[in-house]
C-alpha cells in the first residue's frame, strides 16, 4: 500500500517540476524581449499601427496635413480643410521643432482621419516616405486613366493574353478609330466599371472583350456587328466613318 502511494506522488512532483521549469523559461523569454520604443516599429514599411511621438487628435490643428487626390499632393493644417473622401490616408507632421532631431527621414506617419476611437486619437501607421510616394502616384494614375477612359468615345475591356481582344483592338486600328484599352487583370478599376456599363444596358458578360462604342456594349468581337456600331453611332458633325 505504501508503494502504491508513493509512485502516483512521484509522478506529481515530477510533472509539477516541469511545469514550473517551462514557466520560468517563458517567463525569461518575455524579459529579454525588446520594446518597441515609442513612435517606432519593425514593420515600417509595411504600414504598422504605431503611436507616433504626438498626438492626431480632433481637427489636426498644429500639425502639417499631406493628403491627396487625383491631381497630386496638397497640404493643410486642419482636419476640416482635407475632403472627406481623402481622410483615409493623410501625411501628418509635427510643426513642433523639438521633435526634427527624432524625426526618421526616410519614415512618414500616415493617420487615417475619418474617425477617432473612443480616446479621441486617431489610427496612425508608419511606413517609409518612399512608400507614401508610391501610394500617391498610383492614385494618380490610376485616376487619370479612369478619366481618360470615361472621356474616350471607344473602349476595350479585356487582357494581355486574350486573342479576341488583340483582334478587335486590330479591327479599330485598321479603320484608324481611335480607343482606349483597358485591362481588366491589371487594373481592377477596370473590371469594376466593365461591369457597371455593361449592367447599365442590362448586359452581363461572361467573357471578354467587352466594347463600349458611344455608348453601345458589344459582347465578345464580331467584326459584324462592330462594323455596324462604328457606322450607325458616328457622330453626324464628322460626317460618319468611312469603313
Amino acid at each position: 500500500m505504501e508503494r502504491g502511494r508513493r509512485g502516483p506522488y512521484r509522478f506529481r512532483v515530477r510533472h509539477l517540476s516541469t511545469l514550473l521549469l517551462l514557466t520560468l523559461l517563458a517567463c525569461d523569454d518575455r524579459a529579454e524581449a525588446p520594446a518597441a520604443a515609442e513612435g517606432t516599429t519593425t514593420e515600417a514599411s509595411s504600414g504598422a499601427v504605431v503611436v507616433p511621438p504626438f498626438a492626431v487628435r480632433g481637427n489636426a490643428e498644429g500639425l502639417l496635413l499631406v493628403w491627396f487626390d487625383a491631381e497630386g499632393p496638397h497640404t493643410a493644417t486642419s482636419r476640416l480643410d482635407v475632403p472627406a473622401e481623402r481622410r483615409s490616408e493623410v501625411r501628418v507632421e509635427s510643426l513642433d521643432l523639438d521633435h526634427a532631431g527624432d524625426a526618421d527621414p526616410d519614415a512618414v506617419y500616415v493617420a487615417d482621419l475619418r474617425a477617432a476611437d473612443e480616446h479621441g486619437n486617431f489610427t496612425v501607421r508608419r511606413m517609409t516616405r518612399a512608400d507614401f510616394d508610391a501610394r500617391i502616384d498610383a492614385f494618380v494614375a490610376e485616376a487619370r486613366s479612369a478619366a481618360g477612359a470615361a472621356a474616350a468615345e471607344i473602349v476595350v475591356f479585356g487582357a494581355s493574353w486574350c486573342g479576341a481582344c488583340r483582334q478587335a483592338e486590330a479591327f479599330l486600328r485598321e479603320r484608324n478609330v481611335p480607343f482606349v484599352e483597358r485591362d481588366i487583370e491589371e487594373d481592377p478599376s477596370a473590371a469594376a466599371e466593365m461591369r457597371a456599363r455593361a449592367a447599365a444596358a442590362g448586359l452581363h458578360p461572361t467573357g471578354i472583350p467587352v466594347i463600349d462604342v458611344r455608348g453601345r456594349i458589344l459582347l465578345g468581337f464580331d467584326p459584324e456587328a462592330l462594323d455596324a456600331a462604328l457606322r450607325e453611332t458616328a457622330p453626324e458633325a464628322a460626317g460618319g466613318i468611312t469603313i
